[in-house]
């Protein structure tokens, strides 16, 4: 049960992380609304976080930890700090001219990004000054990302996990700041902007003085192209196109968002918030505690035992995805309205985020899948497969939103990305049972069955409750609260009874075999 000790470790941390991010997107719909200044501060948040995710989280993850794992365990402390020094004086050395360079031209890379943004209106100019402020946070949070692999290692995995919340914290900060001071939004969003870079300088401070206390020393070094770091910065290339192309497939997503009313930037931001719960808590959770393990029992061909262990991971993940999934599409209006409704944030701009919930909600198990599965390629040292699955799974997003959004608008747009998500998860299950051996047992199958038949029991209950306790004026009352969580326990105990009975009945079916 160690994966799934660890992924409830790094799911708990991260699941609070999801929710100081989620009061921080209550608060900012509260305080800005959907409009010119809540788009320009999530497009010029979203830049930097788009090339974090890019050079800063999995590629670089699956490419590190193995190999300082093998060099920490296996050579000593003295070779692991002399590496880590190196890779950290890399980084520096190419994030600092790359990011000064992007906030160069950060005005002709924006024309790309929003190209339905009027170039001489307000919110063009305003996000390119946004843009400028946060870019360089990538820096800060890119060596966070170091030290939390350094922590991973060693299977410490709480405090990278829980230090994300301090972006949201710190954009809380910005938040109150310009409410209790009655600033003007144009002000508001400059001060928000600063503390989001400050907010990296917190993290990867908190990070090194954590791996500090653990033993490891850091220096800074001119001549830090060393071949393991050569071989670490080798093997992340086609982790990083990987990457490059799911983020190319959100970049994809907010073009085509610019060109729609202004304020949708910032409901499509909402809608994946609310996706990014069960996504942030089930999916990375479970990738980071998987990874460590998985490294293990390829590297020694145990592929029975990696199996093993992807099924309780995947099984444990799927209980809740499922769940979550079913809640999101039934409930997506009374979702967004307990979520957002007050303040700035109105009636209508519930609707268009609940379309979008509909949307993403119906590729979570995929974006989970896609993760573990990732993962289980990188473990195996074969970064390639997934690079070209998503290179795929991106013509396949862009196809579908030249189809689909002319006639479904909000929800198309949502949906496209799940569907590519879908794609793309199906094709890395299908060719890892031929690659690295997994094959899933029945009793594995059996299992998943039986959720989904919760699931789709649930959806029908909860359909029914809203039509019948639920109308949309009731958003504008406190009572909306208690019949929402209302709706969420009868439907857990429901989706529960079912699973455990269905358990239940394959134990003794399997005692009579």
């Amino acid at each position: 049960m160690g994966v799934v000790r660890n992924a409830f470790t790094v799911g708990a941390f991260t699941l609070f992380s999801r929710v100081v991010g989620f009061i921080r997107e209550c608060m900012m719909a509260f305080c800005l609304g959907a409009g010119v200044y809540s788009d320009a501060l999530l497009v010029a948040i979203r830049v930097a976080n788009t090339f974090r995710r890019i050079f800063a989280e999995g590629a670089f993850n699956a490419s590190f930890l193995p190999r300082f794992s093998k060099i920490l365990h296996k050579k000593g402390m003295d070779d692991a700090n002399a590496t880590l020094s190196d890779v950290f004086s890399a980084l520096l050395l190419i994030l600092i001219p790359f990011s000064i360079i992007i906030v160069v031209i950060f005005p002709s890379f924006l024309k790309l990004l929003v190209s339905g943004f009027d170039l001489l209106g307000e919110k063009f100019g305003l996000t390119v000054v946004l843009g400028r402020i946060c870019f360089p946070y990538l820096i800060f949070i890119s060596i966070t990302s170091l030290f939390c692999g350094v922590l991973n290692t060693i299977n410490k995995f709480a405090l990278s996990a829980a230090v994300h919340s301090l972006l949201s914290i710190f954009t809380m900060f910005g938040l109150l700041i310009g409410y209790f001071f009655n600033l003007s939004h144009l002000v508001t969003v400059h001060i928000v902007s600063w503390l989001v870079f400050l907010s990296g300088i917190a993290q990867s401070y908190l990070l090194f003085a954590s791996i500090s206390r653990q033993g490891f020393r850091i220096s800074f070094r001119l001549r830090c192209f060393t071949a393991p770091v050569k071989n670490i910065m080798k093997n992340m290339i086609p982790g990083i196109i990987g990457a490059g192309v799911w983020q190319l497939n959100l970049l994809v997503d907010t073009s085509i968002s610019s060109y729609l009313p202004t304020g949708t930037i910032t409901c499509v931001n909402l809608a994946d918030r609310l996706n990014q719960f069960p996504l942030g808590t089930l999916g990375i959770a479970l990738s980071t505690a998987l990874l460590p393990s998985l490294s293990k029992l390829i590297e020694h061909r145990e592929y029975d035992k990696a199996t093993q262990e992807l099924e309780k991971g995947l099984l444990f993940a799927f209980f809740l995805a499922f769940f979550a999934t079913t809640v999101l599409i039934a409930l997506n209006e009374q979702s967004v309205s307990v979520a957002f409704q007050r303040g700035m944030f109105q009636a209508e701009q519930v609707r268009i985020t609940a379309c979008m919930v509909s949307g993403f909600a119906v590729g979570l198990p995929a974006y989970i899948l896609t993760k573990v599965f990732s993962t289980l390629y990188f473990a195996a040292g074969d970064t390639k497969s997934p690079v070209i699955f998503g290179i795929f799974s991106v013509v396949l997003n862009i196809i579908f939103l030249i189809l689909l959004v002319p006639a479904l608008k909000y929800f198309g747009l949502a949906l496209c990305t799940s569907l590519s998500a879908i794609s793309n998860a199906l094709m890395l299950m299908y060719f890892s049972g031929r690659k690295m051996v997994v094959r899933f047992s029945k009793a594995f199958w059996y299992k998943i069955m039986l959720q989904v038949i919760a699931a789709l029991a649930i959806y029908f209950v909860l359909s029914k409750l809203a039509d019948l306790y639920w109308y949309f004026g009731l958003g504008e009352e406190s009572i909306k609260w208690l019949i929402y969580f209302g709706f969420l326990i009868c439907a857990a105990i429901i989706f529960s009874a079912i699973i455990g009975t269905g358990l239940y009945l394959m134990q003794i079916f399997s005692k009579n075999q």
